[in-house]
């Protein structure tokens, strides 16, 4: 499994989250934490959708029945944790420039 936190994407938004912390003077071990548990967020989220693209939106269970790919569920709950991070640290959309290529995840 691919890396992601060495993608470009991922250093990108994480840079570009701890510079509108910096610009805003909130650059302190407290704030910064938050952007790495955002980004943990950021990584999990990926893996969910990843296997949701690998294995599809239901899965077969241990007892040969088909039913909901788990992932789809932990992704929508994965991404709620992270706008509430977002949201927390006060960031808004239009303040947080960087790229995201899908193509380099």
């Amino acid at each position: 499994m691919k890396d992601v936190k060495k993608t470009k994407a991922y250093k990108e938004i994480r840079q570009a989250l701890l510079d509108n912390l910096s610009a805003r003077g909130l650059d302190t071990k407290a704030y910064t934490d938050k952007v790495d548990e955002y980004m943990d967020f950021w990584v999990r989220r990926r893996e969910l959708r990843d296997d949701v693209a690998e294995r599809g939106l239901t899965v077969m269970d241990d007892r040969g029945r088909v039913s909901e790919n788990r992932s789809v569920s932990l992704e929508v709950q994965v991404s709620r944790q992270m706008l509430a991070l977002f949201t927390a640290l006060g960031f808004k959309p239009e303040e947080i420039k960087a790229p995201v290529d899908d193509d380099d995840l």
